[in-house]
């Protein structure tokens, strides 16, 4: 199987099943009886985008490219005021693998899932993907299994994600502009603090596409390490894995 079909394929399974943890109100939960009480989306911002280290917030603003920037500086000072970026990151890593040791306990194949996703992960170029090094870089569990899998499905999203970034930016488009033309349209612009009125995107639909297209380009050659047989196994197991979350 080549790697273009697979990287299409992905964005509906690795992208979709690496997601939800993230804005669940559990995770949300979780992080606060761990210490990481934050305001408002603070410990996401913390969390998700502590990975980063300690840097200016601007470059979290950077890395996480898609929200409002004013928004983004507010949830990072939150953020920090209760913990450093170490911390959070280390806090969101541990719910991450809880979340995966849950929803994926029981599915078939899951260590090879783990197996083929590892091999991806570490063999991937680091250029232009910050979010990606920094998850990459983050402590795994010892043994395989649904945390390692699905830890590791994370740092698969977190690559596809740094993709697709570059691929908004070749294609012209802004923060905003791209959400706008994208499919969940106004209701993600609200999501990611973008504030109203908005404006009409109908004429980017081509170009929003060819951004998409461009995404599973770049991420098809990060698919390019595995052999056939792996690709294919990547691709059922990831819309398995997808399916067995719900």
């Amino acid at each position: 199987m080549n790697s273009m079909t697979v990287a299409r394929s992905l964005r509906g399974s690795i992208g979709i099943l690496a997601m939800a943890w993230l804005l669940d109100e559990s995770t949300t939960a979780k992080a606060a009886a761990l210490g990481l009480d934050a305001p408002g989306r603070g410990a996401y911002a913390v969390g998700r985008l502590g990975v980063l280290g300690d840097c200016p917030p601007d470059a979290v603003v950077s890395a996480a490219y898609f929200w409002e920037p004013h928004l983004m500086r507010t949830m990072v000072a939150d953020g920090r005021a209760v913990k450093t970026p170490a911390e959070g990151a280390a806090i969101y890593t541990r719910i991450c693998q809880e979340w995966g040791a849950e929803r994926l306990a029981g599915l078939d194949g899951v260590e090879r899932l783990g197996e083929i996703l590892t091999t991806v992960v570490d063999s991937a170029s680091p250029l232009g993907a910050p979010m990606f090094v920094g998850w990459r870089d983050m402590p795994r569990p010892a043994e395989p299994g649904p945390a390692h899998t699905f830890q590791l499905a994370q740092v698969m999203r977190e690559l596809r994600f740094s993709r697709h970034c570059i691929a908004i930016q070749a294609a012209g488009l802004g923060p905003l502009e791209a959400i706008l033309s994208g499919p969940a349209g106004d209701w993600n612009a609200k999501m990611f603090g973008w504030p109203e009125p908005y404006p009409d995107t109908s004429s980017l639909a081509e170009v929003r596409e060819e951004a998409e297209a461009l995404t599973d380009r770049l991420h098809a050659a990060d698919l390019d390490v595995l052999t056939d047989d792996e690709r294919a196994d990547l691709r059922e197991l990831a819309k398995a894995a997808r399916a067995h979350h719900g």
